[in-house]
């Protein structure tokens, strides 16, 4: 059932990735780790189908949904590094359309532009990216710009994408594939080929994403059918761009993004990128949380995790980068038993 190799020392994350799989929590899924510019962890197992006919392979990519951010974050943060995008500049220096003239690019990347939900009138608005867009631009703001934060769950990739395409004529996709990694923002017809359907864990899954953070929270994350299995195994889904969400990545490709991440942005960059910018109450998440540029951080460790159980990051004081990726829409339990596992290997 579960195939790949660890490095010594690390045979306990192998077994309770194993236990995942045995105990039925878990159906189809991957794990990878760096530790020391070295991958100890590189494992998979389970189905990529939900009529278990097709085994996943080392490389069957899987949606990550928030997961992603700070990959799509990234995409940004390289043309700032290139001097084609000012961190401090307004965001409507690069989206002409955008209304809002005192939201700047850092704010943008940070969760604080104001803009978490959009007012959309159906799913194919929101996977239509010119439309969803227009719609972001005419939405009016949550709070004014830099005075508060909030998550936006799923306006946040294509705000980002709107900056970049004013400022270069890159979409994220684009700069995605410039990293040689196994990251996807839009899928190739060969892609999709070794993609894997995803499946929920209970049959009201959609539905219970919509509860209990909130009004602002159900209004952000747009109608349960976005989060239909029919769309998110769907054309639109794998082929477009939706960047808050539609990750599509391996647990390789992810940990080695993390890994990684000192040879893609300038050391003076990466510091400011990865170190705090919104402190205090998420007014999307109801509940405390530390944004960056891009990550989430919890004391040494920054990352993202996505709704469904998918997971990625790094933590400074343990030295080492992980992630995960599931075909199973359920909770976090899975990828937190991995990030405690690797832990356990290296104390």
């Amino acid at each position: 059932m579960v195939r790949g190799s660890v490095a010594a020392g690390f045979e306990g994350v192998r077994a309770t990735f194993e236990e995942l799989f045995t105990s039925g929590a878990e159906t189809g899924a991957s794990v990878a780790a760096y530790a020391g510019g070295t991958l100890v962890v590189d494992l998979w197992g389970g189905w990529a189908d939900a009529a278990r006919t097709r085994p996943w392979q080392a490389d069957t990519l899987s949606t990550v949904f928030s997961t992603g951010k700070p990959v799509a974050a990234l995409a940004v943060l390289r043309r700032v590094a290139d001097g084609r995008i000012d961190l401090d500049a307004p965001i409507a220096a690069y989206w002409k359309a955008f209304p809002y003239p005192t939201a700047t690019v850092r704010h943008a990347l940070a969760h604080q532009a104001g803009l978490p939900a959009a007012a959309v009138s159906d799913v194919a608005e929101i996977l239509d990216s010119a439309r969803f867009a227009a719609a972001i631009a005419a939405t009016p703001l949550e709070w004014e710009p830099g005075t508060a934060f909030g998550e936006h769950a799923l306006t946040y990739g294509t705000i980002l994408g709107e900056i970049l395409r004013g400022a270069t004529g890159e979409t994220v996709g684009d700069v995605v594939r410039t990293l040689g990694l196994d990251v996807h923002f839009g899928l190739s017809p060969a892609d999709v080929e070794r993609t894997a359907e995803v499946e929920h864990a209970t049959p009201d899954w959609p539905e219970q994403q919509l509860h209990g953070h909130g009004d602002l929270w159900a209004r952000a994350l747009g109608p349960a059918a976005l989060l239909a299995t029919d769309v998110i195994n769907g054309p639109l889904w794998r082929g477009g761009e939706l960047p808050a969400v539609n990750c599509h990545a391996t647990a390789r490709g992810l940990a080695a993004f993390y890994a990684t991440l000192p040879d893609l942005l300038p050391q003076p960059l990466l510091a400011e990128a990865i170190g705090p910018q919104a402190v205090g109450f998420d007014l999307l998440l109801q509940e405390e949380a530390t944004w960056t540029l891009g990550w989430r951080r919890d004391d040494a460790w920054f990352g993202m995790g996505g709704i469904g159980g998918s997971s990625a990051g790094s933590d400074e004081s343990f030295g080492y980068s992980l992630a995960y990726v599931t075909r199973r829409l359920g909770d976090h339990d899975r990828g937190n038993a991995m990030y405690d596992a690797v832990e356990a290997a290296l104390r």
